[in-house]
C-alpha cells in the first residue's frame, strides 16, 4: 500500500506558430490543441512518519532512526511485540507466581501451623487478613516509588524484600507474632502487582493487554496447580533438622523471590526508549505507538486525584471489592475446607490443584477471546456470574466431595477468567498522568476483602459449624459485583475496541 505525495502537471501545446517560424505572434502561440500528461509519485505508507511525543523524539535522533530503517507492516508489528513479549511476560508472570505462593502458602501451612501456635478458625482469619493492612495502605506510596526509581529497580527490590519476610514467618511463635509477619509481608509486596498492571502499559498497546494480563494471572492460578502438592510434601518434613513441617513451607517457598529479584536488574528495561535488546526502528515504532494512545486518553483525567474522584472508577472499585471477596473467601478455606471433608494432607495437596488448572484455562481463553473481538465488558460480567454460582453451588453440595470439588472449578475457573479482562477497564479509561494511581487505588480499596473476607468467613465457620453459609456469602457477594460493573456505565466512556487477529504472540 502507498500514498500518493505528488501529481505533476504538464502540457505540451501545438501551435500554429513559433519563434523560428515567419509570421510568429501571441495569437499564433496559443494552444489549439493541447496534450497534457500527469506524473504521479508514490510513498509506500510504511515510511509514513510516527508520532512521537518530545521525549522520545530526543532518545531517537533523527540519523539514527534513518540509518535503521524498517518496514512497517503486520509482520513487523508482531514480531516486535512477539519479542517484547517473551522478554518481559516470562519473568513478570514467574514473579507472580512466586507472589501468589508466598501470598497464599499460609492456607496449606494452617493445616498444621494452627494446632502448633493454638490458633482458632477466627485467630487464623484475623491474621492471614491482617496482610492486607498494609498491602492497602502502601500501594499508593509504592507506585509513586516505581514512576521515581524506575521499574527495573523498584519491582526487583519487591521481589527481594517480600522474599525475606516471606521465609521469616517460619520464625513466628503464636498469634501475635503471626499477625506482625503478616503485616511485613502486606508491606513487600504492595507494589508489585499494581505496579505490573501499570508496568505493561508502558509497554503493550491496549489490542495486546489482555492477551498478556491473561497470561501474567494465568501463572498466578498456575501457583495453586504446583502449591498445593508442593506444600504437602514440605509438611511431609515435619521435624527434619528440627524444623516443623509448616517452617518448611515458609523457607523453601521465599527463597526464590530473592533468586529472581537479582535476575530482574538483568532483564527489564523501565521503556521501550530505554530497550537496547530492540533495533531503533523497533524502539521507535513501539514509543509512537504508546504516545498516540496516551495522547488519546489525554482528557479522560489529569492526575490521581481527579481519577478517584471519577463516578466510573469508583462504581468500579467498589465492584472490585466484590470479585475479591470471593477470591479470598475461596483461596484461604479451601485446603481447611477440603480438610473437612475427610481427606489427608497429601491428598488436599494433589485436590487443590484442579480449581487452579480450571483457573488457568479460564484467564487465557477468557483473555484471549476478549483481545480477539476488542470486547470487555461481557468478559468481566458473565464469568463471575459463574464463580458466584460456584461458589453458592459449592457450599450446597459439601456433602459429596466430587460435587463440591466440581462446583469449585467452575468457581474458580469463572473468577479466575474476569480478573485479567477487568484490568483493561480503568486502563482503557485513564489518560496516562491517572493510570498508576487508578490502578492503585483500586487494587489498594479492592483488597479490602483480603482482610474481610478471611475474619468473615472464619467467623461464620465458627458461629455455623460449616462452610455452607460463608460460600453462599462468598457467591452472593460476586454476584453482587458483576451487578455493579453493568452499572458503572463505563461501556460509553471507553474507546471502541480493536480486535486482533487470531493467534498468540507467546509461541
Amino acid at each position: 500500500m502507498a500514498r500518493l505525495v505528488r501529481a505533476t502537471y504538464s502540457s505540451t501545446c501545438i501551435a500554429t506558430g513559433g519563434p523560428d517560424k515567419p509570421g510568429h505572434d501571441e495569437e499564433a502561440m496559443a494552444c489549439r490543441q493541447p496534450a497534457a500528461s500527469i506524473r504521479y509519485e508514490f510513498e509506500p505508507i510504511s515510511r509514513l512518519p510516527i508520532s512521537l511525543s518530545r521525549e522520545t523524539a530526543l532518545a531517537f535522533p533523527r540519523d539514527r532512526q534513518s540509518s535503521q530503517e524498517e518496514t512497517m507492516t503486520p509482520d513487523f508489528e508482531r514480531a516486535v511485540m512477539r519479542k517484547v513479549a517473551w522478554r518481559l511476560i516470562p519473568f513478570l508472570s514467574i514473579g507472580y507466581m512466586i507472589n501468589a505462593l508466598d501470598r497464599f502458602n499460609v492456607s496449606m501451612a494452617a493445616l498444621t501451623m494452627n494446632k502448633d501456635l493454638g490458633l482458632t478458625a477466627s485467630a487464623y482469619g484475623f491474621g492471614a487478613g491482617a496482610f492486607f493492612w498494609t498491602y492497602i495502605l502502601f500501594q499508593l506510596p509504592a507506585n509513586m516509588m516505581l514512576n521515581r526509581v524506575g521499574a527495573r529497580v523498584w519491582i526487583s527490590a519487591i521481589m527481594a524484600m517480600w522474599g525475606v519476610f516471606s521465609a521469616g514467618t517460619a520464625l513466628v511463635t503464636g498469634e501475635t507474632s503471626f499477625v506482625a509477619a503478616r503485616f511485613l509481608l502486606g508491606i513487600a509486596e504492595a507494589g508489585f502487582f499494581p505496579g505490573v498492571a501499570y508496568f505493561l502499559t508502558c509497554w503493550f498497546p491496549a489490542r495486546y493487554r489482555g492477551q498478556m494480563m491473561g497470561i501474567f494471572f494465568a501463572f498466578g492460578a498456575f501457583a495453586g496447580v504446583i502449591g498445593g502438592p508442593l506444600g504437602g510434601a514440605l509438611l511431609q518434613l515435619d521435624g527434619a533438622f528440627g524444623v516443623r513441617g509448616w517452617q518448611w513451607i515458609f523457607l523453601v517457598e521465599g527463597v526464590p523471590a530473592v533468586m529472581l529479584a537479582c535476575y530482574g536488574l538483568i532483564t527489564l528495561s523501565n521503556r521501550p526508549a530505554d530497550a537496547h535488546w530492540l533495533t531503533a526502528g523497533q524502539r521507535t515504532w513501539l514509543q509512537g505507538q504508546l504516545d498516540s494512545e496516551a495522547a488519546a486518553k489525554a482528557g479522560h483525567g489529569k492526575g490521581v486525584l481527579s481519577s478517584i474522584a471519577s463516578p466510573q472508577l469508583l462504581i468500579l472499585t467498589v465492584a472490585y471489592v466484590a470479585m475479591a471477596y470471593g477470591i479470598y473467601a475461596m483461596a484461604f478455606f479451601l485446603p481447611l475446607i477440603v480438610k473437612s471433608l475427610g481427606l489427608s494432607n497429601t491428598a488436599i495437596g494433589y485436590i487443590l490443584v484442579l480449581p487452579n488448572i480450571c483457573g488457568s484455562i479460564g484467564m487465557i481463553l477468557c483473555s484471549r477471546s476478549s483481545d480477539r473481538t476488542g470486547e470487555r465488558i461481557w468478559h468481566v460480567v458473565l464469568p463471575t456470574v459463574v464463580a458466584g454460582f460456584g461458589a453458592m453451588a459449592a457450599g450446597l453440595l459439601l456433602g459429596n466431595i466430587y460435587l463440591a470439588i466440581s462446583a469449585f472449578c467452575v468457581a474458580f475457573c469463572g473468577i479466575a477468567a474476569s480478573l485479567p479482562v477487568f484490568w483493561n477497564l480503568p486502563t482503557a479509561y485513564l489518560g496516562v498522568g491517572a493510570a498508576a494511581g487508578g490502578i492503585a487505588f483500586i487494587n489498594s480499596i479492592g483488597n479490602i476483602s483480603g482482610y474481610l473476607a478471611p475474619q468473615v468467613t472464619g467467623a461464620l465457620r465458627d458461629a455455623t459449624g460449616g462452610y455452607t453459609v460463608p460460600m453462599l456469602v462468598a457467591g452472593a457477594v460476586m454476584l453482587a459485583g458483576a451487578g455493579l460493573i453493568l452499572a458503572s456505565g463505563i461501556r460509553k466512556h471507553m474507546p471502541r475496541g480493536v480486535a486482533l487477529e487470531s493467534g498468540t504472540l507467546m509461541h
